[in-house]
């Protein structure tokens, strides 16, 4: 339990978002409400999340207390942050102008398997008890609105590497069922096909073109980006099933 105490303290120094980053920020809520989560179903010595994170009279920890507490320089924090009860949405402006040390990437650890290991920790107070319906929510929203800042971020990087490539050509999303999870992806065939009908070329060689180009190492941070989405879309899975579902991280090599 300690160790993982200080996994979490490590993780969160080396990953959580900073004011810029607003993926980040979703993702310290749904961190924050974990803790929330587990310490309302643990003892505290049985507690693995922020287990030192409690005030003088043994109340739960604000937000701000939560960030002082695991990451290395709290920095700025703002007044909003002293509530025990963050609004998930809007929480990327409402905090936009707090300051903590910490930036987004799994150098030092993986982020993924720190990710599956709180979902378990919710799922565990889960299989104990009834689970306050409200901080659950919360969770869950800090989690759907991590994916959906974190594709945008993705495609947003990819376009530029490319157009350098291929010049003038627009790339297009949609999105897929992987493994029972939903998940966003680039659309190669229509980038193609579109293409295709603009320059009288065949869709099926510039689609096997574009395909053939992602995956060269010039868009490795996007196949890499993409296998954490499917990660954090299979945790959210796991957090709408029964509390006997658990969470395990996989490193695609593949995806769309």
């Amino acid at each position: 339990m300690k160790l993982f105490h200080l996994l979490i303290y490590a993780f969160c120094c080396a990953s959580l978002g900073k004011a810029s980053d607003p993926a980040g920020i979703f993702e310290t809520m749904f961190y924050y409400y974990a803790y929330r989560i587990e310490a309302s179903a643990f003892a505290k010595a049985d507690r693995m999340l922020a287990s030192q994170c409690v005030t003088a009279t043994g109340e739960i920890c604000t937000l701000n207390d939560f960030i002082r507490k695991i990451a290395n320089n709290p920095g700025e924090l703002i007044a909003a942050g002293d509530t025990t009860l963050p609004a998930v949405e809007g929480a990327d402006v409402t905090f936009a102008d707090m300051e903590w040390t910490g930036e987004y990437g799994g150098a030092k650890m993986n982020h993924m398997a720190m990710m599956a290991a709180v979902t378990n920790r919710i799922q565990a107070a889960r299989e104990i008890m009834t689970v306050d319906p409200d901080l659950l929510s919360r969770a869950k929203e800090g989690l759907a609105l991590t994916q959906e800042l974190r594709w945008e971020e993705n495609f947003s990087k990819v376009p530029t590497a490319f157009n350098d490539r291929f010049p003038g050509v627009t790339l297009y999303e949609t999105e897929t069922t992987l493994d029972g999870v939903k998940v966003d992806f680039i659309d190669w065939v229509k980038t193609g096909t579109v293409q295709a009908s603009k320059t009288n070329s065949k869709a099926k060689v510039l689609i096997k073109r574009y395909q053939d180009w992602a995956k060269t190492q010039n868009n490795e941070g996007y196949f890499f980006h993409q296998s954490m989405l499917r990660n954090v879309a299979a945790f959210r899975n796991i957090l709408e099933g029964v509390p006997t579902c658990h969470a395990t991280s996989v490193r695609y090599r593949k995806s769309p």
